[in-house]
């Protein structure tokens, strides 16, 4: 996984809560902390969750399954949950994308 630096702002008591968690030794860094409360989010906002995946996968930058895996669904389930959203679902030849998702795990 690759990272990227992002900068936005946050109330000042909120950073002294941040930093308080790290100084205390609970989290390394801020952006730890962070990366922890956005995963937190995402669980708690499954629907949000499921609108990322959707995104990147009708941009392409994630394949169907892995999409289904980030949004926490069976694969049937996502492929629904697709279509009720009016989106085509692409399928490669010959069970490509299971194949090259099944390499990836290797």
């Amino acid at each position: 996984m690759t990272s990227a630096s992002t900068s936005f702002s946050i109330p000042e008591t909120m950073r002294d809560e941040i930093d308080v968690l790290v100084d205390s030794g609970e989290y390394s860094s801020r952006s730890d902390v962070m990366r922890d409360a956005f995963r937190t989010f995402l669980r708690k906002n499954p629907e949000k969750r499921i609108r990322i995946t959707v995104e990147l996968y009708k941009s392409k930058d994630i394949s169907l399954m892995r999409a289904a895996e980030l949004a926490e669904m069976d694969l049937e389930n996502y492929k629904e949950e697709l279509k009720e959203r009016g989106i085509n679902i692409e399928t490669r030849e010959g069970g490509e994308e299971e194949k090259e998702e099944v390499e990836k795990r290797l």
